[in-house]
């Protein structure tokens, strides 16, 4: 019996603007499945221990709730981010291509998406002509760059339940997370 392969081919290697990314080893198809961006659970607690020790950087995790995080194993963090990508996420850490992608082009998320309402934001050089020149939460992306993400179903479960939350003028940044924030040695922008 044949083995089926579920997922694209998929490249390291060195881009343009930052380091190394992921590149389509074949041609992907809009809405198929990328990758699974996997890694080893932790909490927002874990998360400024090892962010103030060092063995993490702070934008290096990817928020899959509102006080859990995945450290990601080394191919998922080497996703890069674009303020205009060619992928989204859904579910927990799915990731599915937005639009068809050819082999030989980096494949690209929006950051923002993963990210709760937080003070904490990076520069961008992504270099998209609609750069929004910071990487923030959420709430920092377009309005109606925002409504077509969630049009296409390119959002995590817990930030559409989160943005129902927003919505209804019921969310406010949780005093742990504020806690947490000013536990931080260092804030990176």
């Amino acid at each position: 019996m044949k083995k089926v392969r579920t997922q694209p081919k998929l490249l390291i290697k060195k881009t343009a603007r930052y380091g190394r990314g992921i590149f389509a080893g074949e041609n992907i198809r809009k809405g198929q499945i990328i990758h699974i961006l996997t890694g080893e659970k932790m909490s927002l607690d874990t998360l400024v221990t090892r962010v103030n020790t060092g063995s993490e950087r702070i934008d290096d995790p990817l928020q899959i709730g509102m006080r859990t995080y995945l450290d990601l194993d080394a191919f998922s963090r080497t996703f890069n981010h674009c303020c205009h990508p060619n992928a989204g996420l859904r579910s927990l850490s799915e990731m599915f291509a937005l639009q068809d992608i050819q082999a030989g082009h980096e494949i690209t998320y929006d950051y923002s998406l993963t990210i709760a309402p937080t003070v904490w934001k990076m520069k961008c050089r992504c270099g998209a002509q609609d750069c929004r020149k910071i990487i923030g939460h959420i709430l920092t992306v377009p309005k109606r760059q925002l409504a077509e993400y969630k049009r296409v179903g390119a959002l995590q479960d817990y930030m559409r339940r989160l943005l129902r939350k927003i919505d209804a003028g019921t969310f406010k940044m949780p005093k742990y997370e504020q806690a947490a924030l000013e536990k931080f040695k260092v804030c990176h922008e």
